[in-house]
């Protein structure tokens, strides 16, 4: 399946393809999406936030496959795909998605490796997340 660079044209198809699938994502800013489609369908999305206009960092959000789509590598192509576009990747994730990073080549940060991998805003942001997934882990691909 082909990777589809979102256009400006396609953000409101893009935020209904999240609504529809329970997700709450925002465009940050900086940001590239990309997208599969099947059909006419966008079937599986990602976000990618440049953190601040001056600085080289990355931030993946709302990685999202349509549920009859998942477990065919969709989620893998979408982020190898960002992958070249956009280093370093940095996300955060629930421990039920390890796994998945870890076979993508992202590594998980220590949490006492945290504070000096990650920009400011996005340390910001994940003290924010802890209070709501206090198991929430960073991922780092450089």
């Amino acid at each position: 399946m082909l990777v589809i660079i979102a256009q400006k044209s396609d953000k409101k198809a893009i935020l209904r393809f999240y609504k529809s699938q329970h997700y709450s994502a925002s465009f940050l800013g900086y940001d590239s999406c990309y997208f599969l489609k099947n059909n006419e369908e966008i079937i599986a999305s990602v976000i990618i936030s440049k953190i601040a206009q001056h600085h080289q960092h990355y931030f993946l959000h709302a990685l999202v496959v349509k549920q009859q789509y998942q477990r065919q590598g969709l989620a893998s192509q979408l982020l190898q795909y960002a992958q070249r576009q956009h280093l370093p990747l940095i996300c955060f994730s629930t421990e039920k998605l390890l796994p998945f990073y870890l076979k993508n080549s992202l590594i998980k940060l220590q949490s006492d490796k945290i504070v000096s991998n990650l920009p400011e805003h996005l340390h910001m942001r994940y003290k924010r997340y802890l209070k709501k997934q206090p198991q929430l882990n960073v991922f780092l691909k450089v």
